[in-house]
């Protein structure tokens, strides 16, 4: 650029100077003059320029050296998927909704089993048809259950229930809480009770684990318990918890004879060793509020593999032999019952039998007001006699399904020797032979999720009772935690 300028001003000089031949020495020297102002002039427009030249060179280098790195700039939060198709993203399926609560409920668990706690639970909610508690909707029953391991050989186990609107709970035994077993055939209050179905302290040998509830003999050891318990009566008492059932509603030996499930306040022991199994207790009478009962369960388990099939249909063969005596406050027996039962299963099949005799030893009269009690002198009632018995059939679909679907059919019946009875609120009612035919299926969506769908009709049977219902259709879901 600087030599631009130069030849900028030499042409300037050039012009300013007069043609030859034309000059006067008088204007020489006032041209010199101009010419040395002009040059003297450029040359610090040119020192100008040449400063002005380093310090763009200066720049460009700067420019060219590598920079420091920015502060990285936050990214502003992803926005919350909307639930429609316009994303690009399918919605998530039931699947992974029940996947993630799975691993939720595994991390609660572990944490709690790290200090010798096993938690579990359930609730369950059902619709029914047209019904005589005039009910389509209900929750049956929440329950909690508690595991806890103290040391080598002492532990306690509990079960905390809450009953809806659709439990038996006024017909059960005194002191228990009955939840779930209602349906036809079975009297239903529909009240809502809370209590305590299991608490229990626990002595044990060769096995640490309490379960309050259920199948009680799967692990070999030895158990002597003291406090409140499902008493081992048949089979049907490892279905007691809407969780461990796979049909919704219990047999009638259950519902009937048992009043909805052997339940307790006392001491008990039961063991498990290689084909054998046992289990006496010693409890607060069953029938009345007075007195006691005794008795127990021996049985023999042949063949079996009690994890196979999602550990509710096992393989193999079991027999049991059941036997109870309740004494009134003298000690007098009031009653005795008497139990047979049965399983086979094989495959994806499983059959299982269940028989029950229950002989009163006590007369019983009517008063003047027609309400039933034991030892009056009025009316004659006479022995509260009762025969039942159950069989059901149930068959894992899943080998052929390719769906953890187990279907089921059962058949039951009650046969009372008296001609009346006492109704849930206890008035006197006219009763008879029932009969009942059950029929449905489950289906398990997750460890956690299963749904149950069941079919009862009484085959023309009835009694005058308030919650009797004939034909009825209920769903059930059951939420395990």
């Amino acid at each position: 650029m600087q030599y631009k300028d130069r030849l900028l001003a030499i042409a300037i000089f050039s012009i300013s100077l007069p043609a030859p031949g034309h000059a006067k020495p008088a204007d020489d020297e006032h041209i010199r003059q101009i010419v040395q102002g002009v040059l003297k002039e450029k040359d610090q427009k040119i020192e100008q320029l040449e400063a002005r030249i380093k310090q763009l060179e200066q720049e460009r280098v700067a420019t060219v050296a590598p920079l420091p790195s920015p502060a990285p700039v936050a990214e502003p939060a992803a926005a919350t998927p909307v639930k429609t198709a316009a994303n690009g993203k399918p919605e998530p399926s039931v699947d992974t909704k029940l996947q993630a609560l799975d691993k939720k409920i595994s991390a609660l668990k572990e944490a709690a089993e790290a200090n010798g706690l096993q938690m579990s639970g359930f609730f369950d909610i059902n619709a029914k048809t047209s019904n005589s508690t005039d009910q389509t909707f209900s929750v049956g029953s929440v329950e909690l259950d508690l595991d806890y391991v103290h040391d080598d050989h002492f532990g306690a186990s509990s079960a905390l229930v809450l009953c809806g609107n659709s439990s038996n709970a006024d017909y059960g035994a005194p002191g228990a809480v009955f939840c779930g077993n209602s349906g036809p055939g079975a009297l239903s209050g529909g009240s809502t009770m809370a209590g305590i179905a299991v608490a229990l302290v626990d002595y044990h040998l060769f096995n640490d684990r309490i379960p309050p509830r259920g199948r009680i003999f799967n692990n070999k050891g030895l158990h002597i318990q003291a406090g409140r318990f499902d008493l081992p009566f048949g089979n049907d008492y490892q279905n007691f918890a809407n969780k461990d059932r796979i049909s919704i509603t219990a047999p009638l030996t259950t519902s009937r004879m048992q009043m909805g499930g052997y339940n307790a306040d006392g001491v008990r022991s039961y063991g498990s060793w290689d084909m054998f199994n046992y289990s006496v207790f010693w409890t607060d009478a069953l029938y009345a509020n007075d007195g006691h009962t005794i008795g127990g369960r021996a049985g023999l388990a042949l063949g079996q593999n009690t994890y196979k099939i999602h550990n509710a249909n096992p393989e193999g063969i079991e027999l049991g032999i059941s036997h109870l005596s309740e004494l009134d406050g003298s000690n007098n027996i009031r009653n005795t019952v008497y139990g047979v039962d049965f399983s086979i299963g094989y495959d994806m099949w499983r059959l299982q039998n269940e028989f029950m005799l229950l002989n009163a030893h006590q007369q019983v009269f009517l008063d003047a007001d027609n309400n039933i009690v034991p030892n009056v002198d009025q009316s004659p009632f006479g022995k509260g006699h009762q025969l039942g018995y159950h069989s059901t059939l149930t068959a894992d679909l899943e080998s052929l399904t390719k769906h953890p679907l187990i279907a089921f059919a059962r058949y039951s019946r009650w046969q009372p020797s008296q001609d009346l009875g006492l109704d849930f609120d206890g008035s006197t009612v006219a009763i008879a032979d029932i009969s009942m035919l059950s029929l449905g299926f489950n289906y398990k969506f997750s460890d956690h999720l299963r749904v149950k769908f069941e079919y009862n009709d009484s085959l023309g049977t009835m009694t005058a009772e308030r919650y009797f219902d004939k034909k009825m259709a209920i769903a059930q879901i059951v939420m395990s935690f």
